[in-house]
């Protein structure tokens, strides 16, 4: 199909031989927030989601590779397929997207993450140093140049003053207590404790200090972080009320330490991950204190055994986890499972990028930067909502038959490239329904109801809008 842009789907729909500016003014000119779509997405996950499970999201950033100069917020990132003794720059947008997890109900299995936001989250401009004037330059031009030093000195401050609230972890955390607010309005999950899983790019102060106090944080950290008890009460009556009361008690051993602390014993719990189920190893303290991130809050540290697999004849370890709650109630296998289960938003961030193509319209207007990708990975999660619906969480079976080579190791659940398919298939049986050329089979469950400008069951959506916004 090539590059997923505006004017292939123009094409796509026939409408090549009109004006085709609505299309691009829908996301240049017209007046919606991307948020209001999503919005909608929300509003059918309540019946998902079992009220036994807990209220999960996943927080990360991704990159969409942009070459046009004239896209304002398109900056040099570093290149996240860099390889580890060398660091690639490339030309860039970056977005943060956050998604909820959908829990199997009764038996344990896979995951589904479904995009709830898709921001674009620019990294703050950094001022450009004045360049040196040459050699052979006069006075005037070496005054020049003292002036411009001075000024770039102030912007330098200034930028170093909005790098902690305008930067990637403070507009994570305004993403979040944003959610947190969406989740408000929906009554079923107004009086429920969000859990966040966040990387490592998300778990600091700046976070920490912007954060509602009725989101859980679960997020990874450095083995060699400083943690302390919390202070004890003080034994000496006649102390009490002088000077400032004690925070922080003795000194916690690092994550590392813990890990190779043999005096600990492992705990075991049965989580899901990588397609199986595993005994996961873990050790945990709690009530700790992160004295340089996150004050006198008390959070609870886990330690992950590092898991055994086999490859080529071999027994190999993946590399240790730890991990910080910041609510020490938390139960810790439910915590691990959500750990794991965030896996589930690298495999969206995937089939955005590889199947749907998110990001590859040829725009540039600052609002349509902004607002197409958003749409996009709109109709992804639309399309996400319609499928658990139809065929349940994880019933591979909608995907019909398999090629040989996948008949010995049949998917898990369905693929985005399952559900396209299956959506073009219901609308050619619509386009030859409204034809009048097609007949009704017995047991056809989208049959029975596509004369009523729905798919059935299937797909809660109405045949004109997903023809009018066909963009896959």
């Amino acid at each position: 199909l090539g590059r997923r842009t505006i004017s292939r789907s123009i094409c796509v729909l026939g409408r090549q031989f009109r004006s085709w500016a609505s299309e691009y003014r829908l996301f240049s000119k017209c007046r919606w927030k991307a948020h209001s779509l999503f919005d909608a997405i929300i509003e059918h996950l309540p019946e998902l989601l079992s009220p036994r499970q807990p209220l999960v999201a996943a927080l990360d950033d991704t990159p969409r590779h942009k070459t046009g100069k004239r896209i304002r917020a398109a900056k040099i990132l570093r290149d996240p397929l860099s390889p580890p003794f060398h660091t690639n720059l490339y030309h860039a947008l970056r977005f943060l997207q956050a998604v909820l997890l959908i829990w199997p109900r009764e038996t344990t299995g896979a995951a589904r993450a479904i995009p709830v936001a898709f921001d674009l989250a620019p990294p703050v401009a950094k001022p450009k140093r004045p360049r040196k004037p040459r050699k052979g330059a006069t006075k005037k031009d070496w005054a020049a140049y003292a002036r411009a030093c001075r000024a770039h000195r102030k912007e330098m401050k200034d930028y170093r003053k909005r790098q902690p609230k305008e930067g990637l972890s403070a507009q994570g955390a305004r993403l979040l207590n944003g959610l947190r607010e969406r989740c408000n309005a929906v009554a079923a999950w107004k009086d429920r404790i969000l859990w966040a899983v966040v990387d490592a790019s998300f778990c600091n102060r700046t976070v920490f200090d912007l954060l509602d106090r009725r989101i859980v944080l679960i997020g990874r950290i450095r083995k060699d972080i400083r943690l302390y008890e919390p202070a004890k009460p003080d034994a000496n009556p006649k102390q009490v009320g002088k000077g400032r009361k004690k925070s922080y008690g003795r000194l916690l051993p690092t994550p590392e330490e813990l890990r190779k602390d043999k005096a600990t014993p492992w705990d075991q719990c049965p989580i899901f991950a990588a397609g199986k189920r595993h005994e996961l190893n873990y050790k945990t303290i709690a009530p700790v204190l992160w004295r340089s991130a996150a004050g006198t809050r008390s959070m609870r540290l886990i330690v992950i055994r590092p898991l055994r697999y086999h490859a080529h004849g071999h027994t190999l370890y993946r590399l240790p986890a730890y991990l910080l709650v910041s609510d020490p109630s938390v139960p810790v296998p439910e915590a691990l499972q959500a750990y794991f289960y965030r896996w589930e938003i690298e495999a969206d961030q995937k089939e955005e990028k590889d199947l749907l193509g998110v990001g590859q319209a040829q725009v540039w207007s600052d609002i349509s930067v902004e607002r197409q990708p958003a749409f996009h990975v709109a109709t992804y999660a639309a399309l996400l909502v319609a499928a658990v619906k139809a065929y349940g969480l994880n019933n591979p079976s909608a995907a019909g038959r398999l090629p040989l080579w996948r008949e010995h190791k049949p998917p898990l659940r369905l693929s985005a490239a399952h559900l396209i398919a299956n959506l073009r298939k219901g609308i050619e049986e619509y386009e030859t329904i409204q034809a009048g050329t097609g007949r009704k089979k017995k047991g056809d469950q989208f049959l029975a109801d596509a004369m009523r400008g729905h798919f059935g069951k299937k797909f809660p959506i109405t045949a004109k809008a997903i023809m009018e916004n066909a963009w896959t």
